[in-house]
């Protein structure tokens, strides 16, 4: 069953809620979905846990994803959700700071990438002091917008380590979210990029030419948030996220670490 909302923006930023305004009533009628405000790269994960869920309780949950600082925005504006899942502490906490979470833990990481066109004949390579990666292509890079995704924000911090990223600003395709980062360098529109890995793994389109260092830039940790005002089926979904024995599973099928007790 296929509910996902794509969207459908590369590099605009979309700050119109896509769902309801007001205060979220979670309701009790098991024929109204749940809503999960999810990011981009957490999609396939989202997806699968949604079915198992609407599998085992019969709650729909329908899955509105995009950059995590867009669904921020949109929650702090009153859109409604009952589940918001983050791709970084900064917008999580944002959420916080607004009263809009109930509880939340960090539940999967994730790695940052070097990616290229499929067909590109470059060799992989060590990213680290020694490497010139400015120098090593010319053309566009791709990234996801430093202000709103999360992956942007891990990016530039990797660069910045590395000196690279002042030299690559005027380069730099600034995308809507990690997916729309993904596709341009899928689509060969630009010849570098930087993405997660689980995103990269998952393409076809793309090849990995080398693991940005776990010291370049902030952990990449997942954090799943319960919403106030949501009612007890919200709650079940959110245990079922953090507690649930196949949460492990499904993250490790996608290529996520574990971050769950």
């Amino acid at each position: 069953m296929n509910r996902l909302f794509v969207l459908v923006s590369t590099f605009l930023f979309c700050s119109i809620p896509l769902f309801p305004m007001g205060n979220q009533e979670g309701s009790d009628n098991p024929t109204d979905p749940l809503i999960v405000f999810a990011a981009a790269s957490t999609i396939d994960v989202m997806q699968s846990l949604a079915d198992q869920f609407e599998e085992e309780t019969g709650r729909p949950v329908l899955l509105n994803p995009a950059s995590s600082g867009t669904l921020a925005k949109q929650l702090a504006q009153g859109a409604q959700a009952d589940i918001f899942i983050s791709a970084s502490k900064k917008w999580m906490d944002y959420a916080d700071e607004q009263g809009l979470v109930a509880a939340s833990i960090p539940f999967a990481g994730n790695r940052m990438v070097l990616i290229a066109p499929a067909d590109s004949s470059d060799e992989p390579v060590s990213i680290d002091s020694g490497f010139d990666l400015p120098g090593s292509f010319e053309g566009r890079f791709s990234m996801g917008d430093p202000a709103h995704v999360p992956a942007g924000a891990y990016g530039k911090e990797a660069l910045e380590f590395f000196g690279w990223y002042t030299v690559l600003e005027p380069r730099i395709l600034p995308a809507a979210n990690v997916r729309a980062a993904l596709s341009v360098v899928e689509l060969g529109e630009s010849e570098r990029g930087i993405v997660y890995r689980t995103d990269a793994l998952k393409s076809d389109k793309v090849r990995i030419l080398g693991e940005f260092p776990a010291e370049s830039h902030s952990p990449v940790s997942y954090f799943a948030a319960l919403l106030k005002d949501t009612g007890s089926p919200g709650e079940e979904f959110y245990d079922f996220i953090v507690k649930g024995s196949g949460t492990g599973a499904i993250l490790e099928e996608y290529g996520f670490e574990m971050k769950i007790p």
